[in-house]
């Protein structure tokens, strides 16, 4: 997997069609942005740019979606995908504001299920 800057998460995240109010790097492979879509609605991307995204993962999303009240939080998982447990902890959450995806959806698009899947903002080999 070719290393993801911080510059080509915030430029996937513009291609989308999202505009870009906040960007935090927690970690190498993680992003934290805050972002406004299409109706002008606060969205919190977590990107995580690992093979395999885990259910903590998940309760991380959750929780930044609990403290910051987002219209709605994704999580992304770069050139990766997502544990059955991490899906599993999704279901059980039952929060309809928070997305798994391996794409980054459009801004314009509504949230349709857990896990989008579309032409990518960014592809993971670029």
């Amino acid at each position: 997997m070719a290393a993801l800057s911080t510059q080509a998460v915030v430029q996937a995240a513009r291609q989308a069609g999202y505009q870009v109010a906040l960007v935090e790097r927690l970690r190498a492979n993680r992003w934290l942005l805050t972002l406004t879509d299409t109706t002008g609605a606060t969205v919190v991307l977590l990107v995580q740019a690992r093979p395999l995204i885990i259910a903590a993962d998940v309760l991380d999303l959750a929780e930044i979606v609990r403290v910051r009240r987002p219209a709605r939080g994704i999580l992304w998982a770069y050139a990766g995908r997502f544990s059955p447990e991490a899906q599993r902890t999704l279901l059980e959450l039952a929060d309809h504001r928070l997305q798994l995806c391996t794409l980054l959806p459009p801004a314009a698009e509504p949230m349709s299920g857990t896990a989008w899947q579309g032409n990518p903002a960014l592809e993971p080999n670029q």
